[in-house]
């Protein structure tokens, strides 16, 4: 903040004007460039969508980055959607599943107390229960699993 005395020279009041005229436009261009850096800054620099859209005897494929094709023809033929829209995941195989995992009871090391809380998917196969913390499917999203000779698959 600039303070003044009114009994300066009037040459004294005009540098205080001028330099505060600078000042603001300095601030609006910090504003702007500010803005221009966040807006530019989310955008990602690699096109979404497929990578190709291919059609072929009336079937609508997009072909992702990996050179795999997923048949689009349903969605884009019966709900509207554009196939040059869809933007795609990981691709198969990226989430690797839980294979037999080793469970622990009660009273063994590493076991919750009472007190812990957190949320589980439970199953009770053939009198044998068991729970699998959604916080660890949440990563792997499904769970081989056998149940004496019953193999199960515990999705998340």
């Amino acid at each position: 903040m600039y303070q003044f005395n009114l009994n300066k020279t009037s040459c004294q009041l005009v540098e205080f004007l001028k330099m505060s005229r600078v000042e603001m436009k300095f601030k609006w261009k910090t504003r702007i460039l500010f803005v221009f850096l966040i807006i530019f800054s989310c955008t990602s620099s690699t096109a979404p969508g497929p990578k190709n859209v291919v059609i072929n005897d009336g079937k609508i494929n997009i072909e992702d980055r990996t050179g795999k094709r997923w048949d689009v023809t349903h969605a884009v033929e019966k709900y509207g959607f554009k196939a040059e829209d869809f933007e795609f995941g990981l691709g198969p195989f990226a989430i690797q599943p839980i294979q037999n995992p080793k469970f622990i009871k009660a009273g063994d090391a590493g076991f919750p107390s009472e007190k812990d809380r957190f949320l589980v998917i439970g199953t009770d196969l053939n009198n044998d229960p068991r729970a699998y913390p959604i916080s660890v499917l949440s990563r792997h999203e499904i769970t081989n699993e056998q149940f004496n000779q019953t193999h199960v698959a515990v999705g998340y």
